[in-house]
């Protein structure tokens, strides 16, 4: 592959500026249709997207991650793998750098003030990066072993907690103690947690399981996390919701927090849940407007959810009823392959994650 990455500048951002859309970049797998980093326009009133156009080549851009002016995703080249670091200014890239460390990509990136940390469900590691001016510097490599299955960087206080899939617990990290293991939430067995979500003050964590397709609630106190309830996430009665296939993906809640929403691959669903007090409650199962939903996020204001469907439907964009948190049918729809990460961005730049 020829080293010239950088495919377009920041026209796809200036032009959703000048119609007052939100600019949208979209994480894919390597494939013949789908290269890198793609960026579209999204129009929140309409739902309404433009066809996504390239925006930085790198193979494996699986997981995409903005704050502020800067950029980072999983990157391939010549048989080494690691991060790709973009420094951004008017929409263009104005520094780039990679760190290429590792074997295998990594599947999650998160980025908080001037720190970068990304999981590898492969190599069961968790790297953490500083940014001096946009260029990264690695603070700490924390393994967790090869069968781990690390699948995402949650932070809680002074904690770096890494769901390990496959070891069925999360690990907790002391951040304010050079990264040493402070603690770990055990799960049961063949449960494989994979993503969770806080709620804003941190008193209740939601944690969704790709195996056993359930979704776990914990009351939270410091590093005590205690279990209230664990629900499944599929359909009751099993109809149409192919539960042989069926493995959980990503979760997201509303900004009221009365609503939280999960991806289930192989049964091609988005489900809904209400929170009621301490306990959650499935309200919908609805299709994910594609085959195979990764990760899906919701509008700033919130009437809709666009999923990334990576082996058909590309972006859809899925209307909802914020009074009653229902999903309604696909309001628009844009074709990327191999689509597995979404951002939208607002007009300070901020990534709405």
């Amino acid at each position: 592959m020829a080293e010239k990455e950088i495919i377009m500048t920041g026209d796809v951002q200036k032009e959703a500026e000048a119609k007052n859309l939100l600019n949208g970049y979209i994480g894919t797998y390597y494939s013949e249709k789908s290269k890198g980093i793609y960026q579209f326009s999204f129009d929140p009133v309409s739902g309404r997207m433009t066809e996504p156009e390239l925006f930085y080549e790198a193979p494996n851009a699986k997981w995409v991650s903005l704050n502020g002016s800067s950029m980072a995703f999983p990157v391939e080249r010549n048989g080494r793998a690691g991060t790709c670091f973009l420094k951004l200014k008017d929409g263009e890239v104005s520094h780039k750098e990679e760190i290429l460390e590792e074997k295998q990509t990594p599947c999650y990136v998160l980025q908080k003030n001037d720190f970068v940390y990304t999981a590898n469900y492969h190599e069961g590691t968790v790297m953490v990066y500083r940014l001096d001016d946009g260029t990264p510097f690695v603070v700490k490599r924390i393994e967790n072993g090869a069968g781990a299955g690390c699948h995402q960087i949650m932070l809680h206080e002074t904690y770096l907690m890494v769901p390990c899939l496959e070891q069925n617990k999360i690990r907790l990290f002391d951040m304010t103690d050079h990264y040493i293991q402070a603690g770990e939430i055990l799960f049961p067995e063949g449960s494989g947690p994979r993503h969770g979500i806080f709620n804003r003050d941190h008193t209740r964590l939601y944690v969704v399981s790709e195996w056993s397709n359930e979704l776990f609630v914990f009351r939270v106190h410091g590093k005590e996390f205690v279990l209230i309830q664990s629900i499944s996430v599929l359909p009751e009665g099993g109809e149409g919701s192919n539960r042989e296939n069926a493995a959980s993906a990503a979760i997201r809640l509303t900004k009221d927090e009365a609503y939280l929403y999960i991806s289930v691959r192989g049964a091609d669903l988005l489900a809904v849940f209400e929170i009621r007090e301490d306990k959650a409650a499935a309200i919908q199962h609805i299709s994910c407007g594609g085959a195979h939903p990764r990760d899906f996020i919701l509008s700033e204001n919130e009437d809709f959810i666009l999923t990334a469907n990576r082996f058909g439907g590309g972006i859809a964009c899925i209307e909802r009823d914020r009074k009653s948190g229902l999903l309604k049918s696909v309001r628009h729809r844009i074709d990327m392959p191999e689509a597995v990460s979404l951002l939208l961005v607002n007009s300070t730049q901020e990534a709405s994650l």
